[in-house]
C-alpha cells in the first residue's frame, strides 16, 4: 500500500489497530500518548510528531519501505527504479566495527 499523504498514514495505522482488535485507548496506553492523539493521526492530522507515529508503526508491526523519487523527478538518463531497504542499512551500521589493529 501506498502512503503519501497523513490522511493515508492513517488510515493504515486505523486499519492495523483494527485488525489487532485494539481500541484507539489501548493503542494510546501502549503508545504512552493519548486516545485523542491516536484518534488526530488516524484522521491525518498533518503535525503529528514523527517518532510517535513512528512508534505507532512500529507498535502495529507495520513496516516503512522508501523508494527514490517518482518517475517524473528522476534523471532522464536513469531508467531504473531506485530502492532504499532500510533493514539491511540498520544492520550493517548494528554490527560491531572489527579494529584490524596496526599492519593488518
Amino acid at each position: 500500500m501506498w502512503a503519501r499523504t497523513p490522511a493515508e498514514i492513517g488510515k493504515i495505522i486505523r486499519a492495523a489497530r483494527l485488525r489487532r482488535k485494539l481500541s484507539q485507548a489501548a493503542l494510546a496506553r501502549l503508545l504512552g500518548t493519548t486516545q485523542a492523539w491516536i484518534s488526530e493521526v488516524e484522521k491525518g492530522k498533518d503535525t503529528a510528531q514523527i517518532g510517535l507515529v513512528l512508534r505507532a508503526l512500529t507498535q502495529l508491526d507495520i513496516r516503512l519501505r522508501a523508494d527514490g523519487p517518482s518517475e517524473e523527478l528522476k534523471p532522464a538518463k536513469s531508467s531504473r527504479a531506485q530502492h532504499v531497504d532500510l533493514d539491511s542499512i540498520i544492520e550493517r551500521l548494528s554490527r560491531p566495527v572489527r579494529n584490524a589493529g596496526p599492519g593488518k
